[in-house]
């Protein structure tokens, strides 16, 4: 089963629902950086989010996580056309259930006693330009702090939920999250009543019953929800890519300076420089250095 973001319109309850099932990226993502059971699922976590988020704004955006747990923090970004990528500390967390099971991300995203918040940084740029928010993080709930973003950023507010299953030697089974905003901005309320129902356990059951499947997803959800018939809107299949060139790799090893690419170019014979989000590495001779610092 392919990983697929769906839209739909829950046109009698007021309701648009976004549905993404995303653990075929995740477990991309996860190889690419060799990351532990943990890291894979905060990872899992934060791509998903950001899909969502990239869907509803119908724009790039950029989701940076700063927390005190062990993983200290993520930073993940997509776009509408489901391009995702995403990179994370490895921290491990054994999945030690057999059974598929909701993984708990708070051992990872927060300390014992959270004396000192963290901070979530999210970018949208679009047409219109970047628009940047950010506001403190505490708990492990990456779900209840993108809504608390949704509810700030537009009168309409939105609510998040994001759930991944794990179980033994399986750190990402599934990958979901789910979206719901409503139809007209007046409505807000209509949305905001099943947020902490979803976070709660409404999208893990969802996912237990189709853990891969989003359109099934969706209609658990409709019908754990009495949201009434869905009519699809539109849907794109999300796939781990990412933006990484040599010519941008060379703009940043020109904006070192002349000196200091000389002095790599004569002490070590030229450079490699490998992209932290996909791992591809970029070789620069000495003469290419050398090349580099004319001005």
């Amino acid at each position: 089963m392919r990983d697929r973001l769906a839209i739909f319109a829950a046109d009698a309850a007021g309701l648009r629902l976004a549905v993404c099932t995303a653990a075929g990226v995740a477990e991309d993502a996860a190889r690419r950086h060799g990351l532990a059971e943990g890291s894979a699922g905060v990872l899992a976590l934060g791509l998903t989010g950001a899909l969502l988020l990239a869907a509803h704004e119908h724009a790039r955006v950029g989701v940076q996580l700063e927390c005190n747990g062990p993983a200290r923090g993520l930073l993940v970004d997509a776009d509408q056309a489901g391009v995702v990528r995403g990179l994370v500390r490895a921290v491990r967390l054994t999945a030690r259930a057999d059974e598929l099971a909701r993984f708990d991300p708070r051992p990872l995203l927060a300390s014992p006693h959270d004396e000192r918040a963290g901070k979530l940084s999210i970018v949208r740029a679009g047409a219109g330009g970047s628009h940047r928010a950010a506001f403190p993080f505490a708990g492990g709930d990456l779900g209840a702090a993108l809504t608390l973003f949704l509810r700030g950023d537009r009168a309409a507010g939105g609510e998040l939920a994001l759930e991944v299953l794990a179980r033994a030697g399986e750190p990402v089974a599934a990958a979901g999250g789910a979206l719901v905003v409503p139809l007209l901005e007046d409505d807000a309320e209509r949305a905001r009543v099943l947020g902490k129902p979803l976070r709660q356990g409404g999208l893990r059951d969802a996912l237990l019953q189709s853990p891969r499947d989003a359109d099934a997803v969706a209609g658990e959800l409709a019908r754990i929800f009495d949201l009434g018939p869905l009519r699809f809107v539109s849907g794109v299949e999300p796939r781990f890519a990412c933006r990484c060139s040599r010519d941008r790799v060379a703009a940043a090893l020109r904006s070192l300076g002349g000196a200091e690419l000389c002095d790599m170019a004569d002490k070590d014979a030229g450079a490699t420089l490998t992209c932290d989000f996909c791992g591809t590495g970029y070789r620069f001779s000495a003469d290419e250095l050398r090349a580099l610092a004319q001005p």
